[in-house]
């Protein structure tokens, strides 16, 4: 993992107000970009209802800063980096990657001229941001499975699709059980079930761990798993949960198929990215391996499509409707997200 330091106390203000255009929007990690989509060229990043420059310098390291030169207002994604400094393309005042103004064509460079800096951590395939007061309270999902080579490309593989909802939305869904069967159309031999464990290492909780379980597939579905050795006794999902994003594991019986994380970028109020990185379990033997990590990457993606037509017409905002009983699981995660929301408007 590549670490940043905290924001500087002197941006902080600038900072906290930058990042307030999205409303009802937990404190912690939100994807930036994916980490492979990140060169050496400036890259515009839109995040929290504004703008962002994202850029490497020669050691690989990402930085994140407001995209607006002070000087006269060009956007700095239309730059370049020279000499591990992000150029501006109208004057050439160049930028540290710190934010400091540390260059101006034949003049000291003015005070108060620097960039607002993101605090930024870079693991799991992702460039992720703090949004918040202060220094993070924790750190995002590092997933070593998804780091380093894939041979045949068919181990691994990362989504991205824009939603007409919110990063509350997408997140949420885990925890709902019962839309398993409703739209996804999961035909099992009995009930599902989930239970949580709070985890308390700051407070509010750090995280709302799950773990959900169901028997075995029946009627088409369990036809299919059992032809191709995927179908199990009982299936369970463990979910390493933050208010922002997700750790999966999914297991059939005791053995993990794959692990992912689950995170969003929070484009505007009713707007976001779901991001989804998945490694499938390389350590399955037999020659049906290849076939079935391109099984499990198939039925990642329909799951994925199967929710966008919801998320892109569910009513704007978070919405809560009206509660049964199959909703406690959900409804405990909404209580848990708004702590982190309150967390957030501490900025304020």
């Amino acid at each position: 993992m590549r670490l940043r330091t905290a924001w500087p106390a002197p941006a902080a203000p600038d900072k906290v107000a930058a990042l307030q255009r999205v409303t009802h929007l937990a404190a912690g990690w939100y994807v930036a970009l994916a980490s492979a989509a990140l060169r050496r060229t400036p890259r515009k990043v839109t995040l929290f209802g504004d703008v962002f420059v994202a850029w490497r310098t020669a050691d690989g390291q990402a930085h994140v800063h407001s995209s607006i030169c002070p000087h006269m207002g060009a956007a700095l994604y239309d730059g370049k980096v020279v000499e591990d400094t992000l150029e501006c393309p109208f004057h050439q005042w160049r930028y540290g990657p710190s934010g400091e103004c540390v260059f101006v064509p034949g003049r000291r460079p003015p005070a108060r001229s620097g960039l607002t800096p993101l605090t930024i951590r870079e693991c799991s395939g992702y460039v992720w941001v703090w949004y918040g007061p202060g220094a993070p309270l924790h750190e995002p999902p590092d997933v070593a499975a998804l780091h380093g080579p894939d041979r045949l490309r068919l181990r691994r593989f990362r989504l991205a699709d824009t939603t007409g909802t919110t990063t509350r939305r997408i997140l949420e869904n885990t925890y709902d059980p019962d839309h398993l069967v409703a739209l996804h159309g999961l035909s099992v031999v009995g009930d599902t079930s989930i239970t949580f464990t709070e985890q308390a290492a700051v407070e509010p909780a750090e995280r709302l761990d799950a773990v959900l379980t169901w028997p075995s597939y029946g009627g088409t579905l369990g036809t299919a798993s059992n032809a191709l050795g995927l179908n199990a006794d009982q299936f369970t999902l463990r979910v390493r949960g933050w208010a922002t994003c997700q750790q999966i594991e999914y297991f059939a019986d005791t053995r993990r198929i794959y692990e992912m994380v689950l995170a969003a970028t929070p484009i505007s109020d009713h707007h976001s990215i779901q991001h989804i990185n998945v490694a499938v379990d390389a350590e399955q033997p037999g020659p049906l391996n290849p076939l079935r990590a391109l099984v499990h990457r198939a039925e990642i993606k329909v799951a994925a499509q199967q929710d966008l037509p919801i998320f892109n017409t569910l009513l704007p905002g978070d919405r809560h409707g009206i509660y049964v009983a199959g909703d406690e699981a959900l409804r405990r995660f909404r209580r848990f997200y708004q702590r982190w929301v309150d967390v957030a408007s501490d900025a304020v």
